[in-house]
């Protein structure tokens, strides 16, 4: 099917369908391409996600595409990391610079952007989401549709989802025993790991990861933390805590005639890399220059969509890699994370197969400023 020899209006009409960072910022990155969009979502609903830690890369990429906004008077600056992973007797401390602050508050500050604010807005009311048939009428004008919910997926596209795992994170916040220091820490313990950072004043973020759905997690995670011998000795009191799935998976296909998945309703990446928020903005820029190319006749369009999921593939099977190689250092094949490594093992040789021509098809282009060109 040739998309450029139907009859089509001068400018193709764009939904992104979201209202988290990755419909943002696939905003955004439409925007960089001069291409406008229309933002389906309820931009007034809260994110339930936990805080963030955003990585020096998370806050160049969220510059570029947000220049109006300022994180620094919103956020707790971090300079360095403190590490402690598998046998390792001695913690690591470690040069890296960060910002700390709830997930609300970059969204809020983002919905409040001028190319965010720009956009004609179709709210969708969170308490009453339109059904399928219903999303499927409200999308049926639009040209290209990108999905950053998962949601609202098109059901006639036969999906699949290569995951797996039972691991959770569990989140809260709590009181620091002292003055916040400039730094965040990761620790692995005998059967999960643990993370902290300054947020605010004496503040902090906690979060533990363990290798099953626990009916009780806050007594999963008190009991991290009376096992830690490093973040546990920063934590007094904790907050009511929340409780997220946070296992790998990648849903294929990635893209098709018409639309892509960006973000989480494409790929979830485990909170152990720090990656996510990174890969929700790479992701959202890769497809803006994807099907600016493919509406602009520099890029054929089975080519464009080809090249977006192997990029997208290329980066989940390099995680997983490194995923596994931190929990093998971290458990070895200890009983409760045996079956969490195979899932990863399993999902990483289904995809091997693939691994030669996905190499040869990100090789093709290279993104430049926005755009893909020829390597």
């Amino acid at each position: 099917m040739d998309f450029h020899k139907q009859n089509q209006p001068t400018t193709p009409s764009i939904a992104v369908v979201g209202n988290g960072l990755s419909a943002l910022a696939s905003v955004a990155a439409l925007a960089k391409v001069g291409r406008s969009c229309d933002l389906i979502g309820d931009l007034t609903k809260d994110s339930h996600g936990p805080s963030l830690v955003l990585n020096d890369i998370s806050e160049t990429l969220l510059g570029i595409l947000f220049p109006d906004i300022s994180l620094q008077d919103y956020g707790y600056r971090l300079t360095h990391r403190w590490v402690k992973w598998g046998a390792s007797h001695s913690p690591m401390k470690v040069s890296q610079p960060a910002l700390a602050l709830s997930s609300n508050t970059l969204l809020t500050l983002l919905r409040q952007s001028q190319v965010v604010r720009g956009s004609k807005i179709h709210p969708i009311d969170h308490h009453h989401p339109p059904d399928a048939a219903t999303m499927s009428k409200l999308l049926r004008p639009y040209q290209w549709v990108i999905h950053a919910n998962t949601a609202t997926l098109p059901p006639e596209v036969n999906w699949s989802i290569l995951g797996g795992g039972q691991r959770i994170m569990v989140a809260t916040e709590g009181e620091s025993v002292s003055a916040n220091d400039s730094c965040c820490y990761i620790e692995s313990l005998a059967d999960s790991w643990l993370f902290s950072a300054p947020l605010f004043e004496r503040r902090r973020i906690i979060q533990t990861c363990i290798p099953y759905a626990s009916t009780t997690p806050q007594q999963a995670l008190l009991e991290s933390l009376y096992e830690s011998r490093g973040i546990g000795s920063h934590v007094n009191n904790v907050n009511s805590i929340r409780c997220f799935p946070c296992a790998p998976y990648i849903r294929q296909p990635l893209c098709g005639i018409g639309w892509f998945l960006v973000g989480e309703a494409a790929i979830k990446l485990d909170p152990v890399s720090g990656e996510g928020t990174p890969f929700a903005l790479r992701s959202a820029m890769l497809m803006a220059a994807v099907l600016d190319g493919i509406l602009s006749d520099r890029l054929p369009l089975e080519a464009g969509l080809q090249h977006y999921c192997s990029r997208l593939t290329y980066s989940f099977i390099s995680h997983l890699q490194g995923c596994t190689r931190f929990y093998e250092e971290a458990f070895g094949f200890r009983e409760n994370w045996s079956s969490e490594l195979h899932s990863m093992h399993h999902i990483l040789n289904i995809l091997y197969p693939q691994f030669s021509q996905i190499l040869h098809d990100i090789q093709l282009y290279q993104l430049v400023d926005f755009r893909l060109v020829q390597s």
